[in-house]
Protein backbone atom coordinates (compact mmCIF):
# COMPACT_ATOMS: atom_id res chain seq x y z
CA UNK A 1 0.00 0.00 0.00
CA UNK A 2 2.88 2.60 0.92
CA UNK A 3 3.96 2.06 -3.13
CA UNK A 4 0.62 2.43 -4.22
CA UNK A 5 0.26 5.70 -1.97
CA UNK A 6 3.39 7.02 -3.01
CA UNK A 7 2.57 6.88 -6.66
CA UNK A 8 -1.09 8.34 -6.29
CA UNK A 9 0.56 10.86 -4.68
CA UNK A 10 3.39 11.73 -7.39
CA UNK A 11 0.80 12.06 -9.65
CA UNK A 12 -1.63 14.50 -7.62
CA UNK A 13 1.21 16.59 -7.80
CA UNK A 14 1.66 16.18 -11.38
CA UNK A 15 -2.14 16.69 -11.73
CA UNK A 16 -2.02 19.81 -10.03
CA UNK A 17 0.91 21.69 -12.25
CA UNK A 18 -1.16 20.31 -15.56
CA UNK A 19 -4.44 21.75 -13.76
CA UNK A 20 -2.36 25.33 -12.84
CA UNK A 21 -1.05 25.50 -16.24
CA UNK A 22 -4.13 25.59 -17.70
CA UNK A 23 -5.50 27.78 -15.30
CA UNK A 24 -2.88 30.29 -16.30
CA UNK A 25 -3.20 29.61 -20.07
CA UNK A 26 -7.36 30.37 -19.31
CA UNK A 27 -6.39 33.91 -17.49
CA UNK A 28 -3.88 34.63 -19.74
CA UNK A 29 -7.02 34.48 -22.82
CA UNK A 30 -9.32 36.80 -20.27
CA UNK A 31 -6.94 39.08 -19.68
CA UNK A 32 -5.48 40.17 -22.99
CA UNK A 33 -7.35 42.72 -25.77
CA UNK A 34 -8.48 41.50 -28.42
CA UNK A 35 -7.36 44.15 -30.97
CA UNK A 36 -8.28 44.66 -35.04
CA UNK A 37 -5.51 46.07 -37.27
CA UNK A 38 -6.92 49.46 -37.72
CA UNK A 39 -7.04 49.86 -33.88
CA UNK A 40 -3.57 48.02 -33.23
CA UNK A 41 -2.00 50.77 -35.90
CA UNK A 42 -4.44 53.82 -34.15
CA UNK A 43 -2.80 52.89 -30.81
CA UNK A 44 0.52 52.30 -32.14
CA UNK A 45 0.46 55.61 -33.62
CA UNK A 46 -0.32 57.31 -30.91
CA UNK A 47 2.16 55.73 -27.89
CA UNK A 48 4.91 56.27 -30.59
CA UNK A 49 3.94 59.60 -31.07
CA UNK A 50 3.92 60.40 -26.96
CA UNK A 51 6.35 57.91 -25.91
CA UNK A 52 8.55 56.54 -28.76
CA UNK A 53 8.44 53.50 -30.77
CA UNK A 54 10.28 51.68 -27.89
CA UNK A 55 7.16 52.05 -25.50
CA UNK A 56 4.91 50.15 -27.38
CA UNK A 57 4.56 46.79 -25.55
CA UNK A 58 1.03 45.83 -25.42
CA UNK A 59 -0.43 42.15 -24.67
CA UNK A 60 -2.85 41.67 -27.26
CA UNK A 61 -5.18 38.83 -29.12
CA UNK A 62 -5.64 39.14 -32.85
CA UNK A 63 -8.00 37.13 -35.52
CA UNK A 64 -7.93 36.55 -38.94
CA UNK A 65 -6.61 34.71 -41.96
CA UNK A 66 -3.00 33.88 -42.52
CA UNK A 67 -1.47 35.93 -45.36
CA UNK A 68 2.12 35.88 -46.69
CA UNK A 69 3.87 37.16 -49.21
CA UNK A 70 6.84 35.02 -49.69
CA UNK A 71 5.68 31.63 -48.33
CA UNK A 72 7.65 28.62 -47.45
CA UNK A 73 6.52 25.26 -49.26
CA UNK A 74 6.32 21.64 -47.83
CA UNK A 75 8.85 19.22 -49.68
CA UNK A 76 6.04 16.73 -50.35
CA UNK A 77 2.79 18.27 -51.85
CA UNK A 78 4.29 21.46 -52.51
CA UNK A 79 1.91 23.42 -49.75
CA UNK A 80 2.14 26.89 -49.45
CA UNK A 81 2.77 28.11 -45.73
CA UNK A 82 4.31 29.69 -42.76
CA UNK A 83 5.49 26.88 -41.22
CA UNK A 84 6.81 23.96 -40.99
CA UNK A 85 8.39 20.84 -39.50
CA UNK A 86 9.83 17.54 -41.75
CA UNK A 87 10.91 14.62 -40.21
CA UNK A 88 12.48 11.65 -41.51
CA UNK A 89 12.59 8.32 -39.48
CA UNK A 90 13.93 4.89 -40.12
CA UNK A 91 11.55 1.86 -38.59
CA UNK A 92 13.11 -1.19 -38.44
CA UNK A 93 12.96 -4.59 -36.15
CA UNK A 94 14.79 -5.41 -33.65
CA UNK A 95 15.73 -9.10 -32.18
CA UNK A 96 15.94 -8.47 -27.88
CA UNK A 97 16.66 -10.84 -25.71
CA UNK A 98 15.85 -10.99 -21.84
CA UNK A 99 15.56 -13.23 -19.11
CA UNK A 100 13.13 -13.90 -16.23
CA UNK A 101 13.85 -13.98 -12.48
CA UNK A 102 14.35 -18.22 -13.33
CA UNK A 103 16.87 -17.07 -15.57
CA UNK A 104 15.06 -18.72 -18.51
CA UNK A 105 16.11 -16.56 -22.12
CA UNK A 106 13.45 -15.32 -24.04
CA UNK A 107 14.02 -13.70 -27.77
CA UNK A 108 11.21 -12.03 -29.50
CA UNK A 109 10.83 -8.99 -32.41
CA UNK A 110 10.30 -5.59 -31.13
CA UNK A 111 9.78 -2.78 -34.01
CA UNK A 112 11.25 0.66 -32.95
CA UNK A 113 12.38 4.08 -35.03
CA UNK A 114 15.12 6.66 -35.68
CA UNK A 115 15.12 9.92 -36.57
CA UNK A 116 17.30 10.11 -39.92
CA UNK A 117 16.45 13.94 -40.45
CA UNK A 118 14.82 16.55 -39.02
CA UNK A 119 13.81 19.95 -40.27
CA UNK A 120 11.96 23.30 -38.62
CA UNK A 121 11.43 26.02 -40.95
CA UNK A 122 9.33 29.32 -40.05
CA UNK A 123 8.73 32.58 -41.70
CA UNK A 124 7.00 35.41 -40.10
CA UNK A 125 3.45 36.34 -41.70
CA UNK A 126 0.17 38.72 -41.72
CA UNK A 127 -3.04 38.00 -40.02
CA UNK A 128 -5.84 39.67 -42.02
CA UNK A 129 -8.96 40.96 -40.43
CA UNK A 130 -11.75 42.84 -42.12
CA UNK A 131 -9.74 46.30 -41.29
CA UNK A 132 -6.61 45.20 -42.94
CA UNK A 133 -3.62 43.05 -41.65
CA UNK A 134 -1.19 42.88 -38.85
CA UNK A 135 2.68 41.11 -39.31
CA UNK A 136 2.85 38.30 -37.24
CA UNK A 137 6.91 37.57 -36.15
CA UNK A 138 6.70 33.99 -35.90
CA UNK A 139 10.11 33.78 -34.04
CA UNK A 140 9.53 32.03 -30.36
CA UNK A 141 5.58 31.38 -31.52
CA UNK A 142 4.24 28.23 -30.50
CA UNK A 143 2.30 27.11 -33.70
CA UNK A 144 -0.45 24.96 -33.94
CA UNK A 145 0.38 22.75 -37.12
CA UNK A 146 -1.29 20.18 -38.85
CA UNK A 147 -0.06 17.08 -40.86
CA UNK A 148 -0.21 17.87 -44.18
CA UNK A 149 1.49 14.82 -45.66
CA UNK A 150 3.04 10.94 -44.20
CA UNK A 151 4.77 8.30 -46.61
CA UNK A 152 6.22 5.13 -46.15
CA UNK A 153 8.62 4.13 -48.81
CA UNK A 154 9.04 0.18 -48.04
CA UNK A 155 12.35 -1.07 -47.47
CA UNK A 156 12.10 -3.96 -50.43
CA UNK A 157 13.51 -7.43 -49.75
CA UNK A 158 15.66 -6.18 -46.64
CA UNK A 159 17.70 -8.75 -44.79
CA UNK A 160 18.50 -8.78 -41.60
CA UNK A 161 21.60 -7.18 -40.44
CA UNK A 162 23.37 -8.97 -37.04
CA UNK A 163 19.91 -8.18 -34.81
CA UNK A 164 17.91 -5.58 -36.61
CA UNK A 165 16.19 -5.73 -40.28
CA UNK A 166 15.28 -2.34 -42.11
CA UNK A 167 10.98 -2.28 -42.70
CA UNK A 168 11.51 1.50 -44.32
CA UNK A 169 11.49 5.32 -43.95
CA UNK A 170 8.57 7.11 -42.95
CA UNK A 171 8.34 10.96 -43.82
CA UNK A 172 6.05 13.17 -42.19
CA UNK A 173 5.44 16.72 -42.89
CA UNK A 174 3.61 19.32 -40.28
CA UNK A 175 2.48 22.44 -41.51
CA UNK A 176 0.76 25.89 -40.86
CA UNK A 177 -0.94 26.20 -44.15
CA UNK A 178 -1.57 30.12 -45.91
CA UNK A 179 -4.83 30.71 -45.55
CA UNK A 180 -6.13 29.35 -42.39
CA UNK A 181 -8.49 31.34 -40.07
CA UNK A 182 -6.09 31.90 -36.56
CA UNK A 183 -5.77 33.09 -33.50
CA UNK A 184 -2.24 35.15 -31.80
CA UNK A 185 -2.16 35.35 -28.61
CA UNK A 186 0.78 37.82 -28.03
CA UNK A 187 2.58 40.64 -27.21
CA UNK A 188 2.39 43.88 -30.12
CA UNK A 189 5.53 45.73 -30.44
CA UNK A 190 7.28 48.15 -33.21
CA UNK A 191 8.79 46.51 -35.70
CA UNK A 192 11.02 48.94 -38.16
CA UNK A 193 7.90 52.06 -37.46
CA UNK A 194 5.18 49.53 -37.80
CA UNK A 195 3.12 47.27 -35.19
CA UNK A 196 3.75 43.78 -35.16
CA UNK A 197 2.90 40.48 -32.71
CA UNK A 198 5.72 38.92 -31.58
CA UNK A 199 7.01 37.56 -28.37
CA UNK A 200 6.58 40.42 -25.35
CA UNK A 201 10.44 41.88 -24.78
CA UNK A 202 10.21 42.06 -20.56
CA UNK A 203 7.70 39.04 -19.84
CA UNK A 204 9.33 36.52 -20.77
CA UNK A 205 6.97 34.40 -19.27
CA UNK A 206 4.10 35.91 -21.40
CA UNK A 207 2.30 33.51 -23.72
CA UNK A 208 3.15 33.78 -27.71
CA UNK A 209 0.74 31.28 -29.38
CA UNK A 210 -1.12 31.03 -32.46
CA UNK A 211 -3.76 28.65 -33.47
CA UNK A 212 -5.81 27.33 -35.42
CA UNK A 213 -8.54 27.28 -32.58
CA UNK A 214 -10.56 30.11 -31.54
CA UNK A 215 -10.48 31.97 -28.44
CA UNK A 216 -13.29 30.54 -27.35
CA UNK A 217 -12.66 26.80 -28.49
CA UNK A 218 -9.18 27.58 -26.39
CA UNK A 219 -10.74 29.07 -22.99
CA UNK A 220 -13.22 26.19 -23.27
CA UNK A 221 -10.48 23.68 -23.41
CA UNK A 222 -8.47 24.82 -20.59
CA UNK A 223 -10.99 25.75 -18.44
CA UNK A 224 -12.07 21.84 -18.72
CA UNK A 225 -8.63 21.02 -18.22
CA UNK A 226 -7.81 22.93 -14.57
CA UNK A 227 -11.30 21.84 -13.57
CA UNK A 228 -10.75 18.01 -13.98
CA UNK A 229 -7.24 17.76 -13.12
CA UNK A 230 -7.73 20.01 -10.31
CA UNK A 231 -10.36 17.35 -9.48
CA UNK A 232 -7.88 14.14 -10.84
CA UNK A 233 -5.31 16.31 -8.05
CA UNK A 234 -7.64 16.33 -5.12
CA UNK A 235 -8.77 12.60 -5.64
CA UNK A 236 -5.20 11.01 -6.03
CA UNK A 237 -3.64 13.00 -3.06
CA UNK A 238 -6.81 12.10 -0.99
CA UNK A 239 -6.60 8.40 -1.50
CA UNK A 240 -2.78 8.24 -1.70
CA UNK A 241 -2.15 10.27 1.44
CA UNK A 242 -4.88 7.45 2.88
CA UNK A 243 -3.17 4.71 1.69
CA UNK A 244 -0.06 5.63 2.52
CA UNK A 245 -1.06 6.03 6.63
CA UNK A 246 -2.99 2.85 6.43
CA UNK A 247 0.67 1.07 4.68
CA UNK A 248 2.72 2.54 7.10
CA UNK A 249 0.26 1.95 10.33
CA UNK A 250 0.36 -2.06 9.36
Amino acid sequence: MVIVGSILLILAVIFYFVSRSNAGQLAALNTADTYSAQLLGEVHKKVATALGKDAFAQTCEIEGVIECDSPLVTSTNMTPCVAYTRTVTREYEERVTSADSEGKRETRTERNSETLESQDRRTNFYVRDATGRTLVLSEDAELDLVEVGNSFEDAQNSRWSGLTRTLGQRTVECALPVGVQVFVLGCAVDHSGSPAVGKGPKNKKQRFMVSRQSEHELAGSAQAWARNMLYAASGSGALGALLLIIGLIN
